[in-house]
């Protein structure tokens, strides 16, 4: 008896202790909450920047901007190629502006480059960044198709390059000579398709501008009969943590374009239409 009336105070303790130790019930842990976490990243990490002078025989846009081929770490020990441009006939600090091209262009593509010098022509500096797996970036065996999330490995690259544009405004806002408080995005096709990402979870983006983009993985890969029967609990995880029109949402009260196409060829109408 007086064995049991030393134990049982001690078995009592115990109990209370690992009742406080618990995690919290999962219902407390709401689903949107669960999917910024995967966006989240440890802003001390260093950017370890780089920037060296590109090149430039146009003599009229020589005048216009000055390029640098940019490196700076993201999560996952990833090394982030980019091209900075910054406009020569404004005065700093100047205004930035994210770039991502589509799932076949990279940093320096023909459209993405224009984009940058007509921003450069108004004042904005731009930062075109490489997607994972595009331009430098590129992998064998890795497509820069990701926006077809039915493997995890798009999935993550999706995150990354998400992430990657995160650690682009950190390094914006490093520069003495960029206003790191203004900073605007514009994204083609699977640029746009991030960006919708990018949206939800980067409060520092003022303005956004997304060209032909779209949303609705699951529908949209149903419709090409993309899925099959035992992937699609797969695809639903993935899309439930990737899909813009999940975080789209959260930029509301903040100027945003969004440019559609009737009869693209890769992107259908209701996927830009489902955003």
């Amino acid at each position: 008896m007086r064995r049991g009336a030393v134990l049982l105070p001690g078995l009592l303790l115990l109990a209370v202790l690992a009742r406080a130790d618990d995690p919290p019930a999962s219902s407390s842990i709401s689903v949107e909450a669960l999917r910024l976490a995967f966006y989240r990243y440890d802003p001390s990490l260093p950017l370890n920047a780089e920037a060296t002078p590109l090149p430039e025989t146009d003599a009229r846009l020589a005048a216009l901007r000055q390029r640098f081929a940019v490196r700076y770490d993201s999560i996952h020990d990833q090394r982030v190629t980019a091209i900075l441009s910054v406009p020569r006939q404004f005065d700093p600090p100047h205004p930035g502006v994210l770039l991502l091209a589509g799932s076949g262009g990279h940093k320096d593509s023909d459209y993405v480059r224009m984009a940058a010098d007509l921003l450069c022509g108004l004042g904005f500096a731009t930062l075109s960044l490489d997607a994972q797996y595009h331009g430098d970036r590129a992998r064998p065996g890795r497509s820069g198709d990701f926006h077809f999330i039915d493997s995890a490995t798009n999935r993550d690259a999706w995150i990354q390059t998400v992430v990657d544009l995160r650690r682009g405004i950190d390094y914006l806002a490093s520069r003495e000579d960029m206003d790191g408080s203004r900073v605007g995005y514009l994204g083609f096709s699977q640029g746009g398709m991030v960006g919708g990402t990018l949206l939800g979870v980067e409060p520092r983006i003022r303005a956004a501008l997304l060209a032909v983009p779209g949303g609705g993985f699951l529908e949209w890969g149903r419709r090409l009969g993309r899925w099959k029967e035992d992937q699609l609990e797969a695809v639903a995880v993935n899309a439930a943590v990737t899909d813009p029109i999940h975080f789209i949402g959260r930029f509301a009260g903040r100027p945003l374009l969004v440019c559609a196409a009737r009869h693209d060829e890769l992107i259908p109408r209701h996927a830009t239409e489902a955003l």
